[in-house]
């Protein structure tokens, strides 16, 4: 029976196909549901034909590709490596093998089980037209069984080689390699545990962020703002109650810093964050992942990085009403419209 095999992190789950349609997709309405943001609501159609199955495209966003190409309807054969978005499946059908063997064993034709030899004269007969040429005798001489090869001894087996010695694993420092060991990380060394190494191993578990854990993100990632603030309110208190009337300059000056540090963090270091690492500390902690639509192995840009950011400045704007749009059954905010990126949620 003809089955698919869908690669998943956790292993390789099969599905046989039993009828004569198999529709794929994110919504629970498909035959074969695929639970991956990359993969559409209707993505693919596989179907039973004349001597075999194809596949057909539903006008999905990233298509579906057939061992690497790229196709809108295609037929299927046993071992075939199929793409929808980033998932990876392949097709089997043993029985389409076995009746490929089958045909091609009838087709050869039966070997001949002799030579007829003629003589001259019947030989002269035939190319005459003569009409009283005696009829030709026919002789069977048996063909030469070919010799038996015999089988090449078996060389002798390799004796094993011992692997290298393991490296020890130091730990990370500014600048040096990540515990990925492909890429430096460019974070100072105390933000190493906060955010995903490079690159992130982390796989997507096929849902998105709710409304709780990318609240509690934000919180998080608002929480050294806060704290600067306090300190910022408890020394301008000290200089007052020391200085007097004096410490009006200072004071102003420890705000204007206060205020360079805030747009700094907020506008500089967390976008950031989302560009090289797709999480800020917050949402790192929370197993969250900023990507691009249709991608949710990517990263954004700096572009998609700005327009996120003009999505939380009108939130702030609007007393954070429109933030409970992350509550809706696409579990999108007005930053994540305008900015087409999406929050993902991940294993690690």
């Amino acid at each position: 029976m003809a089955k698919l095999l869908v690669h998943e992190s956790a292993g390789v789950r099969e599905f046989e196909i039993v009828d004569n349609e198999v529709h794929m997709g994110r919504e629970l309405d498909n035959t074969l549901r695929l639970p991956d943001p990359s993969i559409s609501r209707h993505h693919c159609v596989v179907r039973k034909v004349a001597g075999g199955y194809e596949i057909q495209d539903l006008q999905s966003s990233n298509g579906v590709l057939v061992n690497g190409n790229r196709v809108q309807s295609s037929p299927l054969r046993d071992g075939d490596r199929i793409t929808l978005g980033q998932v990876q499946l392949t097709f089997q059908d043993p029985r389409a093998e076995n009746a490929t063997v089958a045909i091609s064993r009838e087709e050869v034709p039966a070997a001949p089980l002799g030579t007829v030899r003629m003589s001259a004269a019947e030989l002269a007969a035939i190319h005459g037209g003569g009409a009283s040429a005696p009829e030709p005798k026919v002789e069977l001489q048996q063909e030469p069984t070919p010799p038996v090869a015999t089988p090449p001894k078996p060389a002798p087996p390799v004796p094993p080689v011992a692997p290298p010695p393991a490296t020890p694993k130091t730990a990370p420092e500014f600048g040096h390699f990540t515990n990925a060991g492909t890429q430096p990380n460019p974070a100072p060394a105390f933000l190493h545990p906060y955010l995903p190494s490079l690159p992130d191993d982390a796989q997507p578990t096929g849902e998105r962020g709710d409304f709780f854990s990318r609240l509690v993100a934000v919180l998080i990632d608002a929480a050294p703002l806060v704290a600067l603030w306090v300190v910022i309110l408890v020394l301008q208190m000290l200089l007052a109650y020391i200085l007097g009337p004096a410490s009006c300059l200072v004071s102003a000056l420890i705000g204007l810093l206060h205020l360079a540090a805030a747009i700094g963090y907020t506008w500089v270091f967390i976008p950031w964050c989302w560009i090289k690492f797709g999480a800020s500390p917050g949402k790192k902690m929370m197993k969250l992942r900023v990507v691009p639509e249709g991608n949710p192995m990517g990263r954004i840009d700096v572009s998609t990085a700005v327009l996120r950011m003009v999505g939380y400045l009108v939130n702030g704007v609007l007393l954070g009403l429109p933030y409970l749009m992350i509550l809706g059954g696409e579990r999108k905010g007005l930053q994540d419209i305008i900015s087409k990126s999406l929050v993902i949620k991940v294993d690690r």
